[in-house]
């Protein structure tokens, strides 16, 4: 397998790309969407965005101090999903071949290399 694949090209691109302890997979083009949204969004609305944002950071601190299961964390968790909601959301549509595509560059990618010093002691 290549370095770096492409399964997934449209309508937002999937790279997935093999690592030493298993696989990275790029959405970076979503993330970049939902950011001009909410670049967007903050151009038509900088006051309330900038609230938004603020808020979040706020309800973020506090999650972090009060631990996983506060109530800020599930009211962090609530604007997030809110926020998203507002962009487009956070799951990405795949279509057709490409579902197959992804999931044999998935596949492959994962697939455990053996280090040529581990084939050497196998043959012992």
């Amino acid at each position: 397998m290549p370095a770096d694949q492409t399964p997934v090209d449209g309508p937002h691109r999937i790279h997935v790309r093999r690592t030493p302890s298993g696989v990275e997979l790029d959405s970076s083009h979503r993330i970049g969407t939902l950011l001009v949204a909410l670049a967007r969004d903050f151009e038509e609305d900088p006051t309330g965005v900038a609230d938004q944002l603020r808020e979040l950071a706020g309800l973020d601190r506090s999650a972090r101090h009060q631990g996983a299961d506060s109530h800020a964390v599930h009211e962090r968790d609530a604007l997030v999903d809110e926020l998203l909601d507002s962009l487009g959301g956070g799951s990405q549509l795949i279509y057709g071949r490409q579902v197959g595509a992804l999931a044999a560059s998935l596949l492959a990618a994962g697939q455990v290399a053996i280090v040529p010093t581990q084939q050497d002691r196998r043959a012992s």
